[in-house]
């Protein structure tokens, strides 16, 4: 079964997501990052894409609920740790920690 011509950019999207986040995974558990788990990276970039805490900007799951330029910004943010490694994850980890404190 093929995507709909609708669905189709929100797949690719989400392939790219799930692939930039396996690599992320691979890396951290190679290199002794701090944070390991995928989740913890969807959280990172869906929070620093929105700039706020997700969940309470869109409903489960964020890769269906999210808008197309949101998805986009999501990707840059994981591309970015992927590219500058744990000093970037540091800093945009802090930023999405930052989000949840102030949604208390």
């Amino acid at each position: 079964m093929t995507a709909s011509p609708a669905t189709a950019p929100r797949a690719a999207l989400r392939a790219e997501l799930d692939a930039t986040v396996a690599r992320l995974v691979a890396r951290a558990a190679a290199d002794g990052w701090p944070i390991r788990a995928d989740h913890c990276f969807l959280r990172i970039a869906y929070d620093v894409a929105v700039g706020a805490k997700w969940d309470n900007v869109v409903s489960r799951p964020a890769w269906a609920s999210l808008s197309l330029e949101a998805l986009r910004a999501a990707i840059v943010v994981l591309g970015t740790i992927e590219r500058d490694g744990c000093p970037a994850l540091r800093l945009l980890n802090d930023a999405s920690l930052a989000f949840r404190r102030a949604a208390r």
